[in-house]
């Protein structure tokens, strides 16, 4: 795009000017988010550092001088404690349907765990303490933390294996007995709220973000909230670092996260 952007001008002689001109255009005529025009500049930038270190152009990388769009974060809704309900209405109605019980154990340990979709996707069957319902992650930065699900959670992961005829060792797998991906996490996650009749988009981030939302509701401590969810900082202005257990709040979590209808 960009290449077609400059036309007939040589890669040589591309300036600042230009990345900056071909990014305006982006946003303008393609209705860029600030989120997409970071990729492309972290693509260009790749290209002529590649290209640079190559000696196949002798000139400054013209992306230094072209600064980072400011993102701007998105503040999703929550799903009510309502949609939650009908989700898991939903699936125990149907958890004699293909894929229900995976769809049961995805949702249990999504809501009553707080993770990340990163987090989740990559875990195995023996990460999981069922005796202390708790698993360890690696989070962002590659930072190891505890997490931990709630008793609801262990039964529907618990159901779900008995279903299982594979020996792999993935905790959740697809019907090609692979292990299952994000996308597949997300279209599970997000067919099953549709049909429970959620009518706002629901995927794994806004199941953490709910999760979250929920607790504060509950009137938990942002202290545990943070240790819940992981969060290094609470906050753009303070920050809060907590120094909560998570084995003396496990109790109130499971009281307030396990669903009833």
């Amino acid at each position: 795009l960009f290449l077609r952007f400059i036309k007939d001008k040589p890669i040589q002689e591309v300036t600042h000017n230009d990345v900056s001109n071909f990014l305006y255009y982006c946003m303008k005529e393609r209705e860029n988010s600030p989120a997409a025009l970071n990729r492309k500049r972290t693509a260009l930038n790749s290209f002529f550092k590649h290209l640079i270190k190559r000696d196949h152009l002798n000139m400054k990388n013209p992306i230094d001088k072209i600064d980072k769009v400011v993102e701007r974060p998105v503040m999703r809704e929550p799903l009510s404690r309502e949609d939650i309900q009908k989700i898991f209405k939903y699936i125990d109605e149907h958890i004699n349907e293909r894929d229900m019980y995976r769809a049961s154990a995805l949702y249990g340990l999504f809501y009553s765990s707080g993770c990340r979709i990163s987090e989740i996707y990559k875990l195995d069957i023996k990460d999981l303490d069922f005796k202390n319902n708790c698993f360890k992650v690696l989070g962002k930065g590659n930072k190891e933390r505890r997490c931990i699900f709630n008793e609801d959670a262990k039964q529907r992961i618990l159901a779900y294996l008995a279903t299982r005829t594979d020996n792999l060792p993935a905790l959740f797998v697809s019907r090609e007995n692979n292990r299952l991906s994000r996308s597949a996490m997300r279209n599970q996650m997000k067919k099953i709220a549709k049909l429970a009749g959620v009518t706002i988009n629901v995927f794994p981030h806004r199941i953490r973000h709910t999760a979250g939302d929920h607790m504060r509701k509950a009137k938990a401590k942002i202290e545990d909230i943070q240790v819940f969810l992981g969060h290094e900082d609470p906050g753009t202005t303070a920050k809060i670092y907590a120094r909560g257990n998570l084995v003396e709040i496990r109790e109130q979590f499971d009281k307030v996260l396990t669903v009833k209808y």
